[in-house]
């Protein structure tokens, strides 16, 4: 998929100093990686993990290091954007005549990685795509990685309680924090 992997995944760029709420980057960040590799490690497991905070963090260079060693142990993993899955999913449904090869190899991966969830045209017809996604997947067992900029209470606003009880109740969840590394590595 990518050149991303746990090897290249830097923490370098994490502060060692405590943020203003009293963490601190580099560890909670560390712990992520743990748990991805454990996750990949693993896997299939019916895990699921959902990464959310700002732009720049290192999410999507997890999800893709995450699919890289998936796709390593020879298993099936779809990679998009949440725009670009629910769009294709919901236009895939309103075209009646057709057929839902699309929504069914969604549903039926072996790792689904949704990516900048939120970032979707939010209509009653995505939304339920995106309940019919996580809940399907939920109950088949079936692992699923998510990350978002958005923050636990924007999720709640954008998304049904339905939605937000499945993510809270059967995910792993991850906070990312820090400086934007792309700022960072611009700055030299």
């Amino acid at each position: 998929i990518s050149n991303c992997t746990f090897d290249n995944f830097k923490l370098t760029y994490y502060s060692d100093s405590p943020d203003e709420s009293g963490f601190t980057p580099r560890k909670v960040i560390k712990k992520t990686v743990d748990i991805c590799k454990s996750f990949c490690e693993s896997f299939p497991n019916g895990e699921n993990l959902y990464f959310c905070g700002p732009s720049g963090l290192g999410k999507t260079h997890l999800t893709l290091a995450i699919a890289n060693e998936v796709i390593g142990k020879g298993y099936d993993v779809l990679y998009g954007s949440a725009q670009n899955i629910i769009s294709k999913i919901s236009k895939e449904q309103l075209n009646y005549n057709a057929d839902s090869e699309y929504l069914d190899s969604v549903l039926d991966c072996d790792l689904l990685i949704l990516d900048d969830l939120g970032t979707e045209f939010n209509t009653q017809l995505s939304s339920s795509v995106v309940y019919n996604i996580i809940n399907t997947r939920l109950l088949r067992g079936l692992s699923t990685v998510i990350s978002t900029n958005l923050s636990i209470k924007e999720i709640e606003k954008t998304y049904s309680p339905r939605i937000v009880s499945r993510l809270n109740g059967h995910y792993t969840m991850r906070m990312f924090l820090g400086e934007d590394i792309r700022a960072l590595k611009a700055k030299g």
